[in-house]
């Protein structure tokens, strides 16, 4: 999946040190994932002696992405619908998001019967709609 930055925002305390940065994230995968994003970069994910004055849009983007990955399993599934053709279930979209710790995700996957080999997408349920946005999120993101 090809993720955009689409903002850096820095976070400034009383004495004018940058004390954290949240980068914007953005990606699609053909059709299938939607995921936006805030991460948010503190201090203790910096190299020992790297300040966020020292790094570049560029860097800071990849810190974000790093993070990303270790965030997913995370998600809560909000809502899940199902689009039907002719009276049968051709495809359904997880809604899922995550807020914690200063990051902020909104995933939404789009399924197919493809997704499900065992049964037919009219009898799934949650946990199968769950399992199968997994795989596609660890074929996505490896480390997720």
């Amino acid at each position: 999946m090809d993720l955009l930055n689409t903002s850096i925002s820095y976070s400034i305390d009383g004495a004018g040190n940058t004390s954290s940065i949240i980068a914007g994230i953005r990606g699609e995968s053909e059709g299938r994932l939607t995921i936006t994003a805030n991460i948010t970069i503190y201090p203790a994910d910096l190299d020992k002696e790297a300040t966020f004055d020292d790094l570049s849009k560029k860097q800071l983007f990849a810190l974000a992405t790093k993070k990303l990955p270790d965030l997913l399993p995370d998600l809560t599934y909000t809502n899940y619908q199902f689009f039907v053709q002719n009276d049968t279930p051709v495809r359904v979209t997880a809604y899922s998001n995550l807020s914690n710790n200063g990051n902020y995700i909104t995933l939404n996957s789009t399924l197919d019967q493809s997704d499900f080999k065992d049964k037919s997408i009219g009898s799934i349920g949650y946990e199968d709609v769950k399992a199968a946005v997994k795989t596609i999120l660890n074929q996505e993101f490896p480390a997720s």
